[in-house]
């Protein structure tokens, strides 16, 4: 059989194939649905030996986290908010926390809460906030998965926050590679200062040991104490979805980087692609296939093309929309 044929055979009604396309035959059908499902099931039990499975690879620096929130914020008529060393240095902490012990909440697995990364890195606040994302393909992305849900929206567009911290942190979670996008908002207690944390850290005159006691007396409880009464004002968004967190302590991408000889792919990204692809084959097929059937009047004892068009055109729209994101 020619190539010629071949596609004829294929794409066209004729009687190589009983005036119906190959591809719009059951059996066919079956196959390809077949072999897309053993694809995605290939691709998450890959040896990571070879091939390093990346749950997006992701294209998304801080400034641009920063830039985007803050553009929702002012078409929202609220003033924008400061970027701050501090928080960002906290919310570095709380994405590699969540890559060291390997999960996806706002809570960790031992039960350390979001506002102690605060406390930690030296931010005494009257309101916090925290937004989480990963998996997504750029800034824009995450930033308006957030915007579409009430918890995360009220965060960003909260008046009651004045600065944000935020770091892109990239490693491994859950045996994929990943990158988290960390959101810290705060506004600070009346009284604290705002420089005097980063100064602390930047001076280069006090040795280690000196560190480590500051940061062991951040730590006790005395010092947590009168911060316990604000914190029930403090926006806690909703766990029913998934929030990406960005950015370092000094606005800078904090990234782990696989090694180079490792070959990088998305299967979410390589499975839907395909199946878009395979779609619109099969849209494109159908119509050819309704308009041949309808010129020649090839009488059919079953076909229904307007229905499979009109299916297809919503799955099409469906997997166009479809995002890998989750935001928490």
């Amino acid at each position: 059989m020619s190539i010629r044929n071949f596609l004829i055979h294929l794409f066209i009604p004729h009687h190589s194939n009983n005036q119906k396309p190959k591809l719009l035959h059951p059996s066919t059908l079956v196959i390809i649905a077949f072999l897309l499902s053993f694809l995605q099931i290939f691709l998450h039990f890959l040896p990571r030996a070879n091939v390093r499975v990346l749950g997006y690879a992701a294209n998304i620096s801080v400034d641009e986290v920063f830039r985007l929130t803050n553009q929702k914020r002012q078409e929202a008529g609220l003033p924008p908010l400061k970027l701050d060393p501090v928080l960002s240095q906290a919310a570095k902490n709380k994405g590699e926390d969540m890559l060291a012990k390997d999960y996806w909440a706002h809570v960790s697995p031992d039960g350390v809460e979001p506002w102690k990364f605060f406390l930690d890195a030296g931010y005494k606040y009257r309101y916090a906030g925290e937004n989480l994302a990963r998996d997504f393909s750029n800034a824009a992305s995450a930033v308006d998965a957030w915007m579409t849900s009430p918890s995360h929206r009220e965060n960003m567009l909260s008046p009651k926050y004045e600065e944000i911290g935020i770091a892109v942190v990239e490693g491994d979670l859950a045996g994929v590679d990943t990158t988290l996008i960390v959101q810290f908002f705060g506004t600070r207690m009346a009284g604290t200062s705002q420089v005097s944390p980063v100064a602390k850290k930047e001076e280069q005159k006090p040795s280690v040991v000196s560190v480590k006691v500051q940061e062991e007396k951040a730590l006790p409880l005395p010092t947590q104490a009168p911060l316990s009464e604000p914190t029930p004002l403090a926006f806690v968004p909703s766990q029913n979805g998934l929030v990406i967190k960005s950015g370092s302590a000094l606005g800078e991408n904090v990234s782990r980087t696989p090694p180079p000889r490792a070959f990088l792919i998305s299967p979410f990204n390589l499975v839907r692609d395909l199946s878009f692809f395979f779609l619109i084959i099969l849209f494109i097929v159908f119509l050819v296939d309704a308009i041949i059937v309808s010129r020649k009047n090839i009488t059919r004892v079953s076909g229904r093309s307007f229905a499979h068009i009109s299916f297809i055109g919503m799955i099409l729209a469906i997997a166009f929309i479809l995002k890998a994101g989750k935001i928490l």
